[in-house]
């Protein structure tokens, strides 16, 4: 039997880690730091922030006294930190991710966007500004009546892409944006279609995908209107992008980029995210991550029928031809419940009502992303605080009922703030 430890504390960290535990080879699974939900069944929290690079080398002495047998990295920002780097030096090659090159992918848009050409990736036409003055002349020359984009270079947790309607609005939030991101951005063009999202597992050669898309909602508010959030719910299949559509997708847009990054020497490991805009011209490349999405990850691992703790060891072993990742009939929808005040400023401390009567809900999970026990009591410790998230193997009709039934059941003080139309696109 093996231990796994899971690096990170959201609701992809506990989706992730309930997953692996469902494998028979699993006996536990130890997060670092984890939530007050992830000490459910075979999870059991430490107290290391596995996140922080200053905590690298204390988390290896754990890894190595406790005989973990995989280290499974959540977020983007230890990845981007050399987490997978530090490991391999002490002589740990069990640990699932990219290493800091290969994760430029994510962390450096400038990079990404190169290598993208490099591959022949389809993607928006952009250009690459070092300093805000150099942003305002590409505005100024590459605004059409309709719009434009401005990414951020580096990591900004979901938050650092602008769209911009006009030029008076791209000029106005400039400055704006580059005070809290940093001069280096993308003046991008700006794509029209529905957005959906494909994951996989890489081996450096091999690419296995999950054949299925999913769709993220990152505004705030109904509609798609509101400031962008780290995600506000997600769901999948969704039918923009059916099956076909995503074997297309990974043969000519991820498998090229591994190979191309395997050429120029950053071979990449790890699980692989690509966002994509489905154009009147096909889909082109929004982003690619170097994590699992989050929510995205919620839906996925309810509609995983594979053993996942199997599939990441077949892949450090460089086995991933030997991996097949089947998924379950129906759809899964995952909905996020915020605290009001979320991305902004938002109150911590709350006492979370609720969730044992929201648990009994046959396909739905409850999982916790800002959450932390105070006392007895399961209390608010972030702005996303549980993903809620129900499978049905119907289809996405029932997986939204039944999220959304799920989620009227939990309260705090002055409610939720939750979007009530997640899936919609999929319903009309």
């Amino acid at each position: 039997m093996k231990k796994v430890l899971v690096v990170g504390s959201g609701g992809r960290e506990h989706a992730l880690g309930w997953k692996l535990g469902q494998s028979p080879e699993v006996s536990e699974v130890i997060y670092a730091l984890g939530n007050a939900g992830t000490q459910e069944g075979k999870g059991r929290n430490i107290d290391i922030d596995g996140s922080k690079k200053e905590n690298f080398s204390k988390l290896a002495d754990y890894v190595e006294s406790e005989y973990i047998d995989m280290v499974v990295v959540g977020p983007e920002i230890p990845l981007a930190d050399g987490i997978v780097d530090y490991f391999n030096v002490r002589g740990y090659n069990r640990i699932f991710g990219p290493i800091m090159k290969a994760s430029y992918l994510e962390s450096d848009k400038f990079y990404s966007y190169d290598l993208m050409n490099q591959a022949n990736i389809h993607q928006a036409n952009a250009v690459k500004c070092y300093s805000t003055e150099e942003a305002i002349r590409a505005i100024n020359e590459l605004t059409t009546k309709d719009g434009i984009v401005i990414k951020a270079r580096g990591l900004t947790g979901g938050k650092g892409v602008t769209v911009c309607d006009t030029l008076e609005q791209a000029l106005s939030e400039i400055n704006n944006h580059a005070e809290k991101y940093g001069p280096h951005v993308l003046i991008a063009e700006k794509l029209f279609g529905q957005e959906f999202s494909v994951f996989g597992i890489s081996d450096g050669e091999n690419f296995s995908p999950f054949e299925i898309s999913f769709q993220d909602h990152k505004r705030l508010k109904d509609g798609d209107t509101g400031v962008n959030t780290g995600g506000m719910g997600a769901y999948g299949p969704a039918p923009i992008a059916p099956a076909e559509v995503v074997r297309s997708v990974s043969d000519n847009m991820m498998v090229p980029l591994i190979k191309k990054m395997k050429d120029l020497g950053n071979e990449y490991k790890g699980f692989l995210y690509g966002g994509f805009m489905m154009t009147k011209d096909g889909p082109k490349v929004i982003e690619y991550n170097i994590r699992f999405g989050d929510p995205e990850c919620q839906p996925a691992m309810m509609m995983l029928k594979s053993d996942l703790y199997n599939a990441l060891s077949l892949s450090l072993e460089g086995k991933l031809d030997q991996v097949e990742l089947d998924i379950n009939q129906g759809a899964a929808c995952c909905v996020v419940l915020a605290s009001r005040g979320y991305p902004e400023n938002y109150p911590k401390g709350l006492v979370i009502n609720g969730l044992d009567k929201a648990s009994k809900f046959s396909g739905a999970k409850i999982f916790h992303a800002g959450t932390k026990f105070y006392g007895n009591e399961v209390v608010t410790s972030g702005g996303r605080v549980l993903g809620v998230t129900g499978y049905s193997p119907e289809g996405i009709v029932e997986a939204q009922k039944l999220a959304y039934a799920c989620a009227d059941k939990i309260s705090i003080s002055g409610g939720f703030h939750y979007r009530r139309d997640i899936a919609g696109k999929a319903l009309k």
